[in-house]
Parts: C-alpha cells; structure tokens; sequence
C-alpha cells in the first residue's frame, strides 16, 4: 500500500478528529478500497504515526482537502452485505411510493419540534437527513454497498448496457 489515502467528506462522521472511527479510505496508489479503524485530523501533529489522508469535497467531490491519517486496523470485521437482496430490495422500492410511516407520536412531536425551531426546512426532510445519518454511521457497509448499486444501475441505464459485464 502507498502512504496517500483518499476519503469522501461523506464519509466522515461530524466530529472525526475528536475520536477513533471506522472509514473506508483509497489507496491513492493501487485504488485499492478498504475499511479501517483510524484516527484523522488536520494536523500531522495530533497523530502518532500520520500518513497524508486526501478528503475529497463538494457536489462534485472536486475539493481537496489535506488531512492526516492513522490507520489503527485495516480489514476490520464488518457486516456482510447481501448484494442479491439489497438489489431486488432496491428494484421493488422503485415502484413503491417513497412515504415511511413511523405511526409514532414520539417521533412526529420531535420532528415538528425540529421544523418549528428552524433546524429543517421541514418533517420530511428531518426524517430523511437523521435516518440517513444514522444509517450512514450504524451500517457504513450497507450504505456503501446501496451507492455501489446505485451508481452502477445509473451507469447501465446511461449507457444502455444490460449489466452483463460490458
């Protein structure tokens, strides 16, 4: 492996220099892709042994950003993700509609409660942002996989290949 890596911003969870967290890094080298428990941060002097760690940004992920990093365990144990049934999950979400219920009065009174103080614009756009979130930092694997398919299902259609390889 090199010792340049690149990450998403995406992929960072909101405090990433305060604390040990896992993250799927490139090596810059090989393009090899792989999840690690690391420390980052923006200054080579909080890490004990930093290698350089490239943090790609933007709508087009076309800022760069120089931070460090130190890799604590490489090929760390992870949930499998069943590619087969996330991709028949996702080809009967297409023709579903998009609504989640949650039936909750809970959850909708702590929704509104976020709409009304000016945090999101509205009750939809809390639920999806705090599920998303949390789906990124309790299933990091699931959510890479699902974006994996996704823009793999995009290329195809673009392309109008049939996913047979070509």
């Amino acid at each position: 492996m090199s010792d340049e890596y690149v990450t998403s911003e995406t992929n960072l969870p909101p405090h990433p220099e305060q604390e040990e967290i896992s993250i799927q890094i490139t090596d810059r080298e090989t393009k090899e892709i792989f999840s690690t428990r690391a420390r980052v941060s923006r200054d080579r002097e909080d890490l004990a042994d930093p290698d350089p760690l490239i943090v790609v940004k933007g709508p087009h992920e076309n800022t760069e950003e120089q931070w460090f990093i130190d890799i604590l365990e490489t090929d760390i144990e992870s949930e499998s993700v069943d590619r087969n049934v996330l991709e028949s999950v996702m080809e009967e979400t297409e023709s579903d509609p998009t609504v989640i219920n949650t039936r909750s009065e809970e959850v909708k009174t702590l929704l509104r409660y976020l709409v009304e103080t000016g945090q999101y614009s509205s009750v939809s756009q809390a639920s999806r942002t705090i599920m998303f979130e949390y789906l990124s930092d309790a299933h990091p694997d699931l959510v890479d996989e699902y974006v994996d398919l996704k823009v793999k299902r995009e290329q195809r259609e673009l392309t109008g290949s049939d996913g047979d390889g070509s």
